[in-house]
């Protein structure tokens, strides 16, 4: 099941915070590869009151961001899934946020995208 929320209602006012890059993670070997997934936006979130984690494809140009600026989110979904420690049957639901694109929100347009193969 997928959640698609109201960004406005879910999220409130949202500041740019920074990111890292994921790395893809190989099924086969069980290890990380030094391949670039996407980037994990951490942004603060007025309604939630707290820091919440997004992560974006890698044609947003999140290094165009600034520290605490003001976006909001394009084409957000919520995706929940269950993680457990080892050796215990507890399970533990998580919610994966996952946006297409972030918009700068004092100029309504989306922040500048760049190409695959540039770093």
């Amino acid at each position: 099941m997928k959640i698609i929320p109201d960004i406005k209602a879910t999220f409130g006012e949202t500041y740019f915070l920074g990111f890292t890059e994921k790395m893809r993670f190989d099924q086969t070997t069980n290890k990380k590869t030094n391949e670039l997934e996407s980037y994990v936006c951490r942004l603060s979130s007025s309604e939630l009151q707290g820091q919440i984690e997004v992560t974006v494809p890698l044609t947003v140009a999140v290094q165009e961001i600034r520290f605490n600026q003001k976006v909001t989110l394009q084409g957000v979904i919520i995706d929940p899934y269950a993680k457990s420690s080892e050796g215990t049957s507890f399970a533990q639901v998580m919610l994966r946020c996952t946006a297409k694109g972030i918009l700068d929100e004092s100029s309504g347009k989306s922040v500048p995208t760049r190409n695959e193969g540039q770093k």
